[in-house]
């Protein structure tokens, strides 16, 4: 939440499981992958996506993340703190949720509704 972390560390990557033309959804992958077919990187099935979000709320799904090629190393502030913060409770809730741990201790209710 601090800023200190390198973009490497926030980047996620993602397969190309078929070719773009056959996804139904814009998924956050996708939605990478159109922004750089868009500037004419050639993208196949199979092809490694890597991306980071930068405005996961934004209704816009080509909004919602940034293609690593498309980030300078100098910006900051380029990612969205509160979208990786819900995904490092989450994967915390997932691992730890044996032992008790629950996200709702750090004021996020989303999905907890749901659990017994």
């Amino acid at each position: 939440m601090t800023g200190e972390l390198e973009l490497k560390d926030l980047m996620v990557s993602k397969i190309l499981r078929q070719d773009l033309c056959k996804y139904r959804s814009q998924f956050p992958h996708v939605s990478a992958a159109l922004q750089l077919t868009e500037v004419g990187v050639p993208l196949t099935r199979g092809d490694t996506i890597q991306y980071i979000y930068t405005d996961a709320a934004h209704s816009n799904p080509l909004r919602k993340v940034t293609p690593v090629e498309f980030i300078e190393e100098a910006r900051e502030q380029v990612y969205d703190k509160e979208k990786y913060r819900e995904m490092l409770l989450e994967a915390a809730e997932t691992v730890l949720g044996y032992f008790g741990f629950d996200r709702t201790a750090y004021g996020v209710t989303s999905r907890s509704k749901n659990r017994k």
